[in-house]
């Protein structure tokens, strides 16, 4: 059974019990569009507390904002009573809500028109905000006045240039101009929201429209650590392939020191850093070493930045064949192991068969000793005289 037909089923099981319940945001959203979506969210009159008692397997992810993930026949749907929202905090985040009956109230607090849609069981469209005329214009619009909206929620200034990437609207002409205006909000936004919502932005098909229209707002200006990236990426038509590479142009576009302070997984930070040093060295001549050292996937964003940013020629195919034909990817991979060297030096373990792996490797990535056992054995007692 799909996705969609246990959600209706979770919705009469609601009705079932007296209360109403429709699909609602982006998923019809999406249907009117004629998009797949599986992100089916739920919007009932039932107080949480009702929808834990309904089903049997609950999680209370955000039942303080009215949030219960029901488990129903195997498949996760969050169901949020209708509710309107108390006073913002920080340009962010309401500091209660209070739980109403009325589908069209909490419609109104929702950010944009076109994910204010909803759908009932018999599928038909309950739309209080022109949000289906509105996707037929291709537009991005607020729900309500759109200043007081970004205000509430800094966040929806930024979502709505994903919106722009992920389906090529246009931004309504007063809500673009609420963000030219209070645009310096979005510095009250944490890092991990804003580097979610770029996340999300890049794999958007209208991603240079978005980055254009963020240009001319000067919203980019808010982001001072990534502005000049932003620029780039516009006049070079570089396209990110995820968040590591967005954030990697804008470090060698001269963020590097802030770039390595965001909220980043230790992976990530690593990536960046060792693009960013290959790039600030101008390396373009990818050997055999720098190929072993900091690995395929660094080294083809290297040569991605150095043909997008500097105009060079395109060596990924050479650097594809050059790595797949390395004769040893990691120090592991030696014939010669630790446990040989110890043996064959008859001294204690140290730092020392570090040194002397590093060695060995040094000779074999550049072809001057076959990766063979005896080889490389022999090489160390000519070497230091090993009788």
């Amino acid at each position: 059974m799909s996705k969609l037909l246990k959600a209706k089923k979770l919705i009469e099981c609601i009705n079932e019990a007296g209360y109403e319940a429709y699909i609602i945001g982006g998923y019809v959203r999406d249907l009117l569009l004629g998009f797949d979506n599986q992100d089916i969210d739920i919007a009932t009159s039932a107080h949480p507390t009702v929808v834990k008692q309904l089903f049997s397997k609950t999680i209370l992810t955000g039942i303080d904002h009215g949030t219960v993930t029901v488990i129903f026949e195997g498949v996760k749907f969050e169901v949020t009573t209708y509710r309107t929202d108390g006073k913002y905090l920080n340009n962010r985040r309401p500091k209660d809500v209070h739980f109403v009956s009325s589908l069209q109230t909490d419609i109104k607090r929702r950010d944009f028109t076109i994910n204010a849609l909803a759908l009932d069981n018999y599928g038909n469209l309950i739309d209080y905000v022109d949000g289906k005329k509105d996707i037929e214009a291709k537009l991005i619009r607020t729900v309500g006045a759109p200043e007081a909206r970004f205000n509430e929620d800094a966040l929806r200034m930024l979502r709505a240039f994903r919106f722009v990437a992920k389906l090529g609207f246009n931004i309504e002409q007063e809500t673009l101009s609420a963000i030219k205006k209070v645009g310096s909000l979005i510095q009250n936004i944490s890092a991990e929201r804003i580097l979610m919502e770029l996340e999300k932005m890049i794999y958007g098909n209208y991603f240079f429209v978005a980055i254009e229209v963020m240009i001319n707002t000067k919203f980019h200006h808010f982001l001072p650590h990534l502005k000049s990236g932003i620029e780039k990426i516009a006049v070079t038509k570089f396209l990110p392939t995820d968040l590591s590479e967005f954030l990697t142009i804008c470090a060698v576009c001269g963020a590097y020191h802030e770039i390595v302070e965001l909220p980043l997984s230790k992976q990530m930070i690593r990536k960046i850093t060792l693009v960013y040093e290959m790039y600030s060295l101008e390396i373009s001549e990818f050997s055999n070493l720098i190929l072993y050292r900091n690995g395929l996937e660094s080294c083809l964003l290297t040569n991605k930045l150095n043909v997008f940013l500097r105009n060079k020629d395109d060596l990924k195919e050479k650097i594809i064949a050059k790595y797949n034909s390395l004769p040893i990817y990691k120090i592991c991979d030696l014939k010669f192991k630790g446990d040989d060297i110890i043996n064959l030096y008859s001294k204690k373990p140290g730092s020392w068969i570090g040194m002397v792996l590093d060695d060995l490797s040094l000779k074999v990535l550049n072809g001057e000793l076959k990766n063979e056992y005896n080889e490389l054995k022999n090489y160390l007692i000519n070497k230091h005289g090993i009788e």
